[in-house]
Formats: C-alpha cells, structure tokens, sequence
C-alpha cells in the first residue's frame, strides 16, 4: 500500500485552523496553508490561491485571513508540539530545544514593524544594511532515527519582535516612554518569553514536570536578562565569548560583606591552551557521520556578569577541523566555549544539543528560501506578524508529517535520485517533500477520490 503524505499533513492543517475562533474561515485557512505548501515561485497570497486553482474568485477572504481580530498565533504550532513532546527520545528526561533570531527581508518602506538590520550575508569586510523584520523562532530538537542519524528541528514558535520607532515629532515624555517600550521588546525578553511558555507547555503533558528542557542558544542570548530569568527545570547551553571573566564558586558560608566570588579563574581562551587540563572525547554525531569531539570541563566557575553568583560549567571544544569531501574547505577550524547552566547533566548530552543546534539554520534557510516565510504581500500590522507565523508553522507540520510517516528516512516514495548524488541522502529535504506532496495533490484533484478542502 503506497504511503500518503497528504492525508496526515491535511489533519495537522485542519487543527492549526482550529487557532480561529471563527469557524467559517477556517477551511480557508486550511486551503491556503495547502496552496502556499504547493505553489511555485514568490509564496504570495495570490500564488497559493492560484496553487490551488481559486483565481476566478473572490480573493479578499483569503487577504482579510490574517486579520481577524480573534486568532490566537500560538496554537499554529499545538498540533505539532503535542504530539513531538510526546514521542520517546533516545535521552529519556530530557527536551532539547534551540534558540535564534532570522531577519525577514521588506522593501516596503511602511510595512509593519521593519527596520534597518545589519546584513547576515555582507562580507566582514563591509557591513551592509537590509531592511526586514526580526523574528525570534524556537524549535524542538529531535533525532528521530536514534543516535546515529540526523538531528531535526522543528519550529514550534515564531515570534515577531518589532521594534517601536520613535515619532519625527515626539514629545520628550513621548521618547522616555518609548524608550522603555523598547526595551520590553529586545531579541533576549522575546526568547526569554517562549522559552517559559514552552516549559509551562511541557509540564502540561504526562510527566512533564520531571523533563528537564536543554536549550541551545548562541552567544547574543548570552547575557543577565536572559541566563538570570530562566524558568525552573530549564538548562541553556550557550556559547560563551572567549575573554569572558571568571571566577571561582564560593559557598554561602563563605562569603564576608560583599564578597560574592573566589579567586579569579583564567578565561576561557586560556583555558584552552592549559597544558594541565586535560582533553576528554566523546562520539557524537556531527555533520552526516558520527565523529569524535574532544573537550574540557572547568567545573563549579562564576561569571559575574551573566550568571552571578549561580554555578555553572566551562565546556571547551577542540576545534574539530574536518572536511566534509576529499580536497574540501576544512570547516570548524575555531575552538568553540559553552556556558553550562545545569552543573550536573551529563556533558555528552550538553554538546550533542548544542551541536544539533545548527539545525535552526537549516530551518531559517528553508524557510525563506523554499517555503517563503515572509513573502506574502500583506500590510496590515496583524496579518504582518501572522502570516509568516502561519506558514512557519505549515512547514513544521511537513516537516513533522515526514517522521510519523517515513520516519524521517528517504525512501523509494520519493523518486530516484540525480545520477550526479553519488552518496544517498540520509533524510528527505524539504524540497523532496514538497515535490511529493504536489505530486500528490494533483493525483487526488485528477481522481476525485479525496475531498479537498
């Protein structure tokens, strides 16, 4: 019996219509999540309509979608966070989750919320300014194919995070307010907010309270208004600067007047280069094949200016320095330095969640390169957050449907490969699934056999 893709990914968009309140617009929201899935080229709003061969009618339903003032954006994702929490990892325990910020690129110069952002793509040599919206997405962290295949992110919140622009005629009581409002809407408040939302979302399942979240983040969520606020049974692995000051644990007994800290500690930069350290190694999996990482462990330090007081660990990473090819770029040429918050997880565990956070860049690139999160040419201020925030969440439920149904594995439902792919892939890419997934959708509009939506 051939496996559909289709049927499961239908049943995950009806529930993400389930977000409206209104129930008659929600066959249109399931409608155009398929079109936008489906359709070829910029992923507008009359592309996804013309994907699903609605161009003869009235369009302004599908416009007016995102604008309903009853839409509650965070259950886009339940129908997939519900299910991922639930499924067993090979870590039992323990939720592993990423963190990160991508700028949408606008050219419109009075679209909601945009703003001049440094460009992630300019040389080193040459900052270059974008305009474009941020947005802060967290993902879930799985390894659906146990430890020795691929990671696997999957976005289950994607917020917008705009930044409030002064008045060219604002009063001085005007600016001090909106100073302080901008400062409500900083990059590390934003994550900080999912990352207590998605906790108070596990501990809503089955023995959710005795999971422990691991969440990886890079160094700009490195900062005390992140790492001093986290929710309880939270870890952050997070990447530490290397001339970060240190200082060793001193106990609350010991600790006269305002002293707060031991003796200094060296950096971790010289940290590194500590002959009396000595390495310790771990097999993890690590770019398509399961490769040896060594580290040291600094345990029970203080950084006073994130942490405080707090203990926590020093995970130092040789740097790796592997080619992915014979007579290709040596890559991870750079040591890299993690900030342990828990101080008693295992370190494996600690490395192999930081390390799969790279699949948050996979997803940030999918997204606006394949899916076409944030094309959709829509101007008012609620359907500028929720569009990018509904099809974000379309791609998650491909992405989801890929493991319950194939179990994230490239299997003979996808076609051969080209003759130039000398080695197999190890999971479907996104581009597979979608060429599936039409493939499939023109099957059942031919036969009639399946209701549409």
């Amino acid at each position: 019996m051939k496996t559909s893709l289709l049927d499961p990914l239908l049943g995950l968009l009806r529930q993400m219509s389930l977000a409206f309140a209104d129930p008659r617009p929600r066959p249109m929201a399931v409608d155009l999540g398929l079109g936008w899935l489906c359709a070829h080229g910029p992923k507008t709003v009359t592309a996804a309509l013309a994907a699903r061969g609605r161009t003869d009618q009235d369009w302004s339903e599908a416009y007016r979608l995102f604008s309903q003032d009853q839409c509650v954006e965070r259950a886009f994702f339940e129908p997939v966070l519900r299910p991922a929490l639930a499924q067993s990892t090979p870590r039992p325990g323990l939720v592993f989750a990423g963190q990160d910020d991508t700028l949408l690129r606008k050219t419109g110069k009075k679209t909601f919320g945009t703003v001049w952002a440094r460009d992630p793509l300019s040389p080193p040599f040459q900052v270059n300014l974008v305009r474009g919206q941020r947005f802060v997405q967290t993902s879930l962290l799985l390894q659906p194919g146990g430890a020795d295949h691929p990671w696997r992110a999957l976005p289950v919140h994607f917020t917008h995070a705009p930044v409030p622009k002064v008045p060219p005629h604002a009063t001085e009581e005007q600016k001090a307010a909106l100073k302080e409002l901008r400062k409500k809407h900083r990059l590390s408040l934003v994550a900080l907010e999912q990352v207590r939302t998605l906790r108070a979302q596990i501990d809503a399942t089955p023995g959710g309270y005795a999971r422990i979240l691991v969440n990886a983040v890079d160094g700009s969520y490195a900062n005390r208004t992140y790492l001093r606020a986290l929710p309880e049974r939270t870890v952050v692995v997070a990447r530490l600067r290397k001339d970060a000051k240190l200082r060793a644990y001193l106990p609350a007994g010991q600790r006269v007047g305002a002293r707060k800290y031991g003796v200094a500690l060296p950096t971790p930069e010289q940290y590194l280069r500590e002959d009396s350290a000595p390495w310790q190694s771990v097999d993890l999996f690590v770019a398509a094949q399961v490769r040896t990482v060594h580290y040291k462990l600094m345990e029970r330090v203080c950084w006073p200016r994130g942490t405080g007081p707090q203990p926590v660990r020093l995970i130092v990473l040789k740097a790796a320095g592997y080619r992915l090819c014979q007579g290709g770029k040596l890559l991870y040429r750079e040591p890299a330095f993690l900030l342990d918050t828990s101080g008693t997880l295992a370190v494996q565990d600690l490395i192999g969640g930081y390390l799969a956070r790279w699949e948050l860049e996979v997803n940030f690139r999918e997204e606006k390169s394949v899916v076409g999160v944030g094309q959709a040419q829509v101007r008012v201020p609620q359907a500028v957050q929720r569009a990018p925030q509904f099809l974000a969440a379309c791609y998650a439920a491909l992405l989801w449907c890929s493991i319950t149904v194939f179990g994230d594995q490239r299997t003979e439902a996808f076609g051969p490969l080209p003759r130039w792919r000398r080695q197999a892939p190890l999971r479907p890419s996104t581009q597979d699934l979608l060429r599936l997934l039409r493939t499939e959708v023109s099957q059942a509009q031919d036969a009639g056999a399946r209701t549409m939506p």
